[in-house]
């Protein structure tokens, strides 16, 4: 079963986000800041992380670049409803797929599809 950790300081869409993905059998856990979701990235063996580029404490960017330095290899997807050139550059050249908000599940789906 593929697991997904979610990291978006939006409680509601974090927890919208893995019910649909739950429906489509992954197992998700979900985060709130950066900071809560390095913990699981060494601790719970993950394969997709999904996050929001505007996080209280790091950007989701950082967040990827961190977690893939440790070392953990994930897909990433970087959800943003900040779609200007640098965020998208700056997601994208911390090894993350971009994929603008509202969130389209379709996208994301075949994004993660591993």
């Amino acid at each position: 079963m593929t697991r997904v950790l979610i990291v978006d300081d939006n409680a509601a869409l974090a927890e919208n986000i893995a019910e649909v993905l739950e429906m489509d059998g992954y197992e998700t856990r979900v985060a709130n800041t950066a900071t809560e979701g390095l913990a699981p990235a060494t601790s719970w063996s993950h394969d997709v992380l999904i996050t929001d580029y505007r996080l209280p404490d790091i950007s989701g960017a950082e967040l990827v670049r961190r977690i893939k330095k440790m070392g953990v290899a994930v897909v990433a997807v970087v959800i943003s409803a900040y779609t200007d050139d640098s965020t998208i550059e700056d997601a994208r050249s911390a090894g993350a797929s971009f994929v603008p908000k509202p969130v389209d599940f379709a996208a994301i789906g075949k994004l993660i599809s591993i």
